[in-house]
């Protein structure tokens, strides 16, 4: 809004110049000048504040998660959002004792996600847990609460940004 009024007394100031050069004297010329003058630096001024208040992410990507609301005052290297690069994203399953010696670093995935359709992503393994860990808790039953299991982390390639943070899949 600030901007916006410097830009209209900007202009003013123009269209009194013209109008005081055709009829006006010398003094006048000279304090319509520095009116113009002024109302040009101020535009100039308020156009850097408003650069200055403009931030730009320093990586390219998507805003996953929001840190700060519209008018809150934040200090200077805090957070405003959390930027992902989901054009590789990953998997994480649990694959247990019975079937760890199975999946090998590389080996290739098939990837589905819950959702109308059955489009495979293909992904691959590229991360094996070292230690055995209870099956998460989102498993429901006690008989399977109690089996120990191996995280397994599958990448898989994103160029459509079809997959997002939090999706349910299964893979196989």
């Amino acid at each position: 809004a600030r901007f916006a009024v410097a830009k209209a007394q900007y202009a003013q100031a123009e269209q009194a110049l013209k109008k005081l050069s055709n009829l006006a004297r010398p003094e006048e010329i000279a304090a319509a000048r520095a009116k113009l003058e002024q109302a040009r630096y101020g535009r100039l001024l308020l156009e850097k504040s408003i650069r200055d208040a403009t931030v730009r992410s320093p990586a390219d990507g998507t805003a996953v998660r929001k840190l700060a609301e519209v008018g809150e005052l934040v200090g200077v290297g805090s957070g405003l959002y959390v930027v992902s690069d989901l054009s590789l994203v990953h998997l994480t399953i649990y694959v247990s004792e019975t079937e760890l010696g199975d999946v090998s670093i590389g080996q290739a995935a098939e990837v589905k996600i819950d959702g109308p359709g059955d489009r495979v992503f293909p992904g691959r393994v590229s991360y094996i847990s070292q230690e055995a860990e209870f099956t998460p808790k989102n498993v429901q039953t006690k008989d399977e609460r109690v089996k120990l299991v191996f995280g397994v982390k599958i990448d898989i390639p994103n160029p459509e940004g079809i997959l997002k943070p939090g999706m349910p899949a299964d893979a196989a």
